[in-house]
């Protein structure tokens, strides 16, 4: 048989159109998820619809004891714009000092209740807990915990004028562990065993109370006894002294007021270190490798720390002034870097209007107006004109100038061709105003993808970014 002059079928040419719209079709369906893993967020397109599945389709695995929210098994919903949210906490060993012993523990959750119950302990009231060497409240929620120390508290039986109660404390002492309780001790109390009596067992305790005396240190009231000259005399005997910067009224070497009132203002001085993120910067680098409008991360930012040393002044307890006494940045945040593409692939799609080539697609959201619905009234010099400087008909659209030059040839399904040729107050980004006639006016309130047609223009008119 003669194979010169041998042509493909022309049913192969509609396979190929076919299987490239199923492709387009294919991504235009997948759905957006927010997934933050060990507190790195992202968001990802998928045809997943469970979380087991999307975790796969990103590249994780969760092992047996990393943290999965929701369950692994949920089914995601999509409903209006809201957008699915998936947490990945990857486990991490944890070093758990209870009482004198130690264990290591492989645990994800950063709430150190759930890895002390993992340990084979549980939190009681008046326990003591450090995570990472500081005090629990002032690192929840901030950091992993990585080292978690527990002490737990003993009982301690008080009997007092006949009267029982039942304080629970970590405290290293028996007089610390009242102190706590709010049950003050002064001069004359007898208290048995002696205060500095160290808790390391539960214990019960008897207390006497002297005759008492009053003294006002910040909202409360001290009572206690004294038979001193001057008011500092007073304060020492009722087991209230001043030291280092506090003050009373009267002042320390005055006598003892005639109504029996002393005020005493404590006063204490704290050194702090607190710490606040440092913003990295994201820079964008283009990609010659990448098709335009994809983006492609090249290096993950990361946050910087600024420490503060502050001095805090307090007066019974409430801060009335601070001050920074050195600041430095401590880790110096590392910039997100993004590439965007910059390859320019030309493609052809059936229309309509017949066979079109075009370079690049984009989604937008599309809206509608004519002469009359522009705002202009009737009869003014520019009623009808677009920002370009033609009559407003159909064909000629609205865009963000910033993004697309005017003279910029596109094509819109449903609407058809369209040249970029006037703006408008509200269209910035992704918004394209068709334009019409007032006589032909269809509105319009929709996602679209408009199509930028060949010739492709030069590079350098070329916004690569759209936001």
């Amino acid at each position: 048989m003669n194979q010169r002059g041998k042509r493909w079928p022309w049913h192969s040419g509609l396979l190929v159109l076919a299987i490239a719209g199923l492709g387009l079709l294919y991504r235009g369906t997948a759905r957006p998820v927010h997934l933050i893993v060990n507190r790195e967020a992202e968001t990802i397109l998928t045809h997943a619809r469970r979380v087991e599945d999307v975790l796969w389709e990103a590249g994780y695995q969760p092992a047996a004891q990393d943290r999965v929210d929701p369950s692994k098994t949920t089914r995601l919903s999509w409903s209006g714009e809201r957008i699915p949210v998936l947490r990945l906490d990857r486990a991490i060993p944890i070093l758990v000092e209870a009482n004198g012993s130690q264990r290591v523990v492989i645990a994800a959750s950063e709430d150190p209740a759930d890895v002390l119950l993992l340990a084979g302990e549980m939190l009681f009231v008046g326990d003591r807990l450090q995570v990472n060497g500081l005090p629990q409240l002032s690192t929840f929620g901030q950091v992993r915990p990585e080292h978690i120390a527990l002490r737990s508290a003993l009982s301690t039986r008080l009997e007092e004028g006949g009267r029982s109660r039942t304080i629970f404390s970590a405290a290293p002492t028996l007089g610390q562990a009242l102190w706590e309780a709010g049950i003050r001790l002064y001069e004359g109390d007898r208290l048995s065993p002696a205060p500095e009596t160290i808790l390391d067992r539960p214990l019960t305790a008897a207390l006497t109370r002297a005759r008492l005396y009053h003294i006002s240190i910040g909202d409360t009231v001290v009572v206690g006894r004294s038979a001193a000259a001057t008011v500092g005399q007073a304060l020492s005997d009722v087991g209230t002294p001043l030291g280092g910067l506090d003050y009373s009224v009267p002042g320390s070497a005055e006598a003892l007021p005639g109504d029996g009132q002393i005020r005493l203002v404590r006063v204490t001085e704290q050194v702090q270190l607190e710490q606040r993120p440092l913003p990295f910067a994201t820079l964008y680098q283009p990609l010659d490798t990448l098709e335009i409008d994809q983006r492609q991360f090249v290096q993950a930012g990361t946050y910087g720390v600024v420490a503060e040393q502050i001095r805090v002044r307090l007066e019974d307890g409430l801060e009335v002034s601070r001050a920074v006494e050195a600041q430095w940045v401590a880790q110096v945040p590392a910039d997100e870097i993004v590439g965007y593409g910059t390859q320019i692939v030309v493609r052809s799609f059936a229309s309509p209007d017949g066979q079109l080539d075009y370079w690049r697609a984009v989604q937008m959201y599309a809206t509608s107006y004519s002469a009359s619905r522009a705002g202009i009234p009737a009869g003014h010099p520019w009623f009808g004109i677009t920002a370009s400087g033609k009559p407003l008909t159909k064909g000629l659209v609205a865009i963000d100038r910033s993004l697309i030059p005017f003279g910029t040839r596109m094509y819109v399904p449903g609407y058809g061709f369209a040249e970029a040729a006037d703006t408008g107050g509200g269209v910035r980004g992704r918004w394209i105003d068709l334009g019409y006639d007032d006589d032909n006016y269809v509105p319009w309130h929709q996602y679209v993808t408009v199509y930028f047609l060949t010739p492709t223009p030069p590079p350098t008119s070329i916004v690569y970014i759209f936001p």
